[in-house]
């Protein structure tokens, strides 16, 4: 969607590499939600993890503008509450918006309405149902007023840029013994396909999550030549994004 605008293509750029590179999980999806304000307009955010990615309990809460005691309710409860349960057992790494899964008239009648939504206002919701590998990992959901409009197709297509990302980063979180058995370190890497001194040194700098901004301070080289690097090391791994590098090297 060229029509998104170079600034909003930034945030969603500098968004991505937050999610890989900030090393708390809690305070990568705290920067996650504020950041997310500057390209999608919403009044209250969530985000739930999966209690040991392997089940349907959630845990973690990390929330904006949402108040505590709702959290706690929502927790306790969901699972009588929550009608797109069924989309989390399906482990579907999706965007949805609750419009698209109950009518409307019904959802105003449902308890998930009556206890959690109308106290808070929120009368539109869109999510990040997170899968990866067939196992339910967490849930990214943004809210609205009812005086504001329904969540847009520009919105879905913003938040689906994102959701691969984070499931990968929270799939490794939850298997990080099995990421550093089944994956190179930098080192071994660069002698398995060769890199040269600098290849190694920026791989290892892309490892660490480190944005185009900082591993060019840290080279002393322009972002120009940074990217010539970059292909080069794509072009040994046979790789064509960071996503496919980080699902092969660890720092």
């Amino acid at each position: 969607m060229d029509s998104l605008g170079n600034n909003v293509w930034m945030v969603i750029t500098d968004i991505i590499y937050k999610i890989h590179g900030v090393s708390s999980i809690d305070k990568m999806r705290s920067i996650l939600l504020k950041q997310l304000q500057w390209v999608i307009p919403f009044d209250r955010a969530t985000s739930y993890l999966a209690s040991n990615g392997q089940d349907l309990s959630l845990c973690s809460p990390v929330t904006l503008n949402f108040p505590a005691e709702y959290v706690q309710q929502y927790l306790k409860y969901y699972h009588k509450y929550d009608y797109s349960r069924g989309i989390k057992l399906s482990a579907n790494n999706i965007v949805y918006l609750d419009s698209d899964i109950c009518d409307k008239k019904v959802w105003l009648k449902s308890t998930y309405y009556e206890q959690i939504c109308k106290p808070n206002a929120i009368h539109h919701i869109i999510h990040i149902n997170i899968a990866y590998d067939n196992t339910f990992l967490g849930i990214l959901s943004l809210y609205r007023n009812e005086a504001s409009t329904n969540f847009s197709y520009r919105d879905t297509f913003i938040l689906n840029q994102l959701k691969d990302h984070l499931a990968l980063r929270l799939y490794h979180a939850y298997h990080s013994l099995d990421k550093r058995q089944n994956t190179l370190s930098v080192f071994d890497c660069s002698v398995k396909y060769q890199l040269t001194a600098r290849e190694e040194r920026v791989l290892g700098l892309m490892a660490k999550g480190l944005t185009t901004e900082e591993m060019c301070g840290a080279l002393s080289i322009s972002p120009n030549t940074l990217k010539k690097h970059i292909m080069n090391i794509y072009k040994k791994l046979g790789i064509k994004n960071r996503v496919q590098l980080l699902k092969m090297v660890h720092d």
